[in-house]
């Protein structure tokens, strides 16, 4: 059984067109400027509930090395976010994946199973209230090749948004932080893409 490329390409480009978005916006409340808020947000959101972003690490991705089983199941994902707000199917190789996908607190979460078995996941639109601690000098010398996605969290903390495909070719997470970031407006962040559980390539904008 074999799924084609184009799978995790497509699944992954989510949460890079989301947090170029989100990270665009501009606080127009006039109270703003009365909090330290550290948060990227949208005009309109009200400060996100960490938990929404927090539970998505519970969603697990199948391997192809298990044939694509063992997964997170649907209703696995449904204790986790409740009811979908749409479900849709599409192809991938020879076989039709179910797509689902919720919106809370301004964040979207989508998921692909194959025979109830997660595959992809991806969360976007969200962004952790917390401090700026990460600067330029901990981008350049800490992250090396080959890390694995757990030792750069313990480094820069959860990404804001992520996305993670398995298929017949491998597994590839992509990762991006905006909300920790040091630098001189909201377009800052970096991104991380991981082959196989292994930082493969990294990028960043706005970091001093």
């Amino acid at each position: 059984m074999i799924f084609k490329k184009i799978l995790p390409v497509a699944t992954l480009s989510l949460a890079l067109i989301s947090l170029s978005a989100c990270s665009t916006n501009k606080d127009t409340n006039p109270n703003a400027k009365k909090k330290e808020l550290t948060t990227i947000q949208s005009k309109s959101e009200p400060r996100q509930d960490p938990q929404v972003r927090l539970k998505f690490n519970d969603i697990k991705t199948a391997t192809a090395a298990n044939d694509f089983k063992g997964g997170t199941s649907l209703e696995q994902v449904k204790a986790l976010y409740g009811e979908p707000k749409s479900h849709t199917t599409k192809p991938a190789g020879d076989v039709t994946l179910d797509v689902y996908t919720w919106e809370i607190d301004g964040a979207t979460i989508s998921v692909q199973l194959f025979e109830d078995s997660t595959i992809a996941r991806a969360i976007s639109n969200f962004a952790f209230e917390r401090k700026q601690t990460i600067t330029k000098k901990i981008y350049d010398n800490k992250l090396p090749n080959d890390l694995t996605f757990t030792e750069v969290t313990e480094i820069l903390g959860q990404p804001d948004v992520m996305s993670q495909a398995v298929s017949s070719d491998g597994e590839q997470l992509q990762a991006l932080w905006s909300s920790n970031l040091k630098g001189k407006d909201n377009t800052r962040q970096i991104e991380l893409i991981f082959k196989n559980g292994k930082l493969s390539k990294k990028s960043q904008h706005g970091l001093e």
